[in-house]
């Protein structure tokens, strides 16, 4: 009995022992980051980015790291990609498009870059939201973009500024017809940049005909138009949805019916949404849990940010998310760890 009762005890302390080992294994391989200084660049103060960022640092800093700088900096736009080697950024949002292209050809006259590679992507549902003049549509009896570059039209189009996402959809969609401004000006049509307000009050003043603007459902200024003109807002054929996604790395976005006064149908429509990107050289354990720790938090984050609603960590990850741009190891290791990825 002795004997036996001595097994039993030795085989219980060497369970306990095992578990033990176990736990202070699990342990270590959660790597410990709170001496990790973080530089996280953000669009300007009181911008929705800037909002997000700000808040997703206090998230890293909850979830175990050192401190996380919000650096309002972020140049936007095109120029985003470029941030990385100059500046010595660790994290900042850019749109995955863009991504691709300052790293294949470059962007704004600038050469090839890199530096960066993805950690979430799909963070915001913007597209290319447009509506045009019906006054415009029914002087001319067309209904499609198609049918006005077909006819030359005079369609003067009001976007942002050049280097801007919406500037790089309306020069876009002349590229997918073949078109230059050029062109576009001959026929008595044009491209003018400026601000959301101001082309609301030119579409309103009949100064132009079609808006385009890389926004979301809940563009305040695209509420605003359609409150105010008469306007349709257009779906684009499914070749030239397909050419935006094939030839530039877009993604395509469900903007939900009667997100707009007389909108009473879905659109379906080519955008590059916001992805958050590391800086390549950022080690796999800070990346592993950067995206650890923000994934984990992202319902609270989406309650805060209705915004980020269309974050889904379980496709986050996957090419058409992100342009085909690589995935950092760290953020596919956790999203492995967590099943979403094989």
């Amino acid at each position: 009995m002795k004997k036996s009762m001595f097994k039993k005890i030795a085989a219980a302390l060497l369970t306990a022992s095992m578990l033990m080992t176990g736990t202070a294994a699990f342990a270590e391989e959660t790597p410990d980051v709170s001496g990790v200084e973080l530089n996280f660049w953000s669009d300007a103060v009181g911008s929705g980015t800037y909002n997000i960022i700000v808040e997703m640092s206090k998230v890293l800093e909850n979830g175990g790291f050192g401190t996380v700088n919000v650096d309002p900096s972020y140049p936007g736009g095109m120029g985003a990609p470029y941030i990385f080697k100059a500046n010595g950024v660790d994290l900042s949002f850019a749109n995955a498009a863009p991504a691709k292209w300052a790293m294949e050809t470059g962007t704004l006259g600038n050469p090839p870059t890199d530096g960066y590679k993805a950690v979430i992507g799909g963070l915001t549902q913007v597209c290319y939201i447009n509506c045009i003049s019906n006054a415009f549509l029914e002087k001319y009896g067309v209904s499609s973009l198609e049918e006005i570059f077909e006819q030359k039209l005079p369609l003067r189009i009001g976007c942002s500024a050049k280097g801007s996402m919406d500037a790089e959809g309306a020069y876009r969609i002349l590229e997918y017809f073949g078109v230059t401004e050029e062109d576009l000006n001959s026929w008595g049509g044009s491209i003018t940049n400026q601000g959301g307000d101001q082309n609301a009050d030119a579409l309103a003043d009949g100064q132009i005909d079609f808006y385009i603007d890389h926004t979301s459902s809940a563009s305040s200024t695209m509420a605003q138009i359609a409150s105010t003109v008469d306007v349709t807002f257009l779906q684009w054929s499914d070749e030239m949805c397909q050419w935006f996604q094939d030839e530039l790395g877009f993604d395509l976005i469900t903007v939900p019916a009667n997100s707009f006064s007389g909108q009473t149908e879905e659109l379906h429509l080519p955008g590059s949404p916001d992805c958050l990107f590391a800086n390549a050289e950022l080690d796999d354990d800070t990346v592993y849990m950067i995206t650890k720790i923000l994934t984990e938090n992202r319902d609270a984050l989406v309650e805060s940010f209705a915004s980020l609603s269309g974050w889904d960590p379980e496709t986050c990850w996957q090419p058409e998310k992100i342009a085909g741009l690589e995935l950092h190891p760290g953020a596919e290791r956790y999203y492995k760890e967590a099943g979403y990825m094989e």
